[in-house]
């Protein structure tokens, strides 16, 4: 017989197999939040990573939710906290993008754009530039890796979850976990190292 709702929040309101009603919650809801991106216009893979992060918010926010029978509600609240969250990173991604642009242009351009070196910015356009396309190659190394493994070091690095946690967020054993963050840490040093050295994850 399937566990009602209430009473699955019940226990987790009372500590008791925090993961495993954690677990029936997330494949319960997990349809219909991804659904809820998708109609947001995100693509399946940012659905799936978005929906991830939202039941990951529900998970460390369960103490604030004062009424199980608000649970739905509140947990499309998040979703709709965590889609906004992701717009202004979107949006903050192409303004900078745009302010470096700028600052190379700046940078090369002789004559009105020249000035003392006096009134010179302290950071380094150029600075800026090198440290942007480290970045990019760290992030497009990343996003080379499986799916699975990707989110696994997303979680880990990222919202710096343990191995429990990435466990019972993504539905997988603690020994997968394991296995995709040690593969994920071979195959960035071996691309990476020459840039960033060992990578600790």
């Amino acid at each position: 017989m399937e566990k009602a709702t209430e009473a699955i929040l019940r226990d987790l309101g009372q500590g008791l197999n925090i993961e495993e009603n954690f677990r029936l919650l997330f494949e319960r809801y997990y349809g219909p939040i991804y659904r809820f991106f998708r109609r947001k216009g995100m693509s399946p893979e940012d659905a799936r990573d978005l929906t991830q992060e939202a039941f990951f918010s529900a998970y460390r926010g369960m103490g604030e939710l004062r009424e199980s029978a608000r649970f739905e509600k509140w947990l499309y609240r998040i979703a709709k906290n965590t889609y906004i969250n992701e717009m202004e990173r979107r949006g903050a991604k192409k303004r900078t993008a745009a302010e470096i642009s700028l600052e190379e242009v700046q940078a090369s351009a002789p004559g009105p754009f020249d000035a003392p070196s006096s009134v010179i910015a302290t950071a380094d356009p150029m600075e800026t530039v090198l440290e942007k396309e480290t970045l990019d190659k760290l992030r497009e190394a990343i996003e080379q890796l499986p799916v699975q493994m990707r989110r696994c070091v997303y979680l880990r690095v990222v919202k710096e979850q343990s191995v429990q946690e990435i466990a019972t967020l993504l539905g997988i054993s603690v020994n997968t976990v394991k296995a995709h963050l040690h593969q994920a840490r071979k195959t960035l040093r071996e691309r990476l190292s020459v840039l960033f050295g060992e990578v600790e994850l």
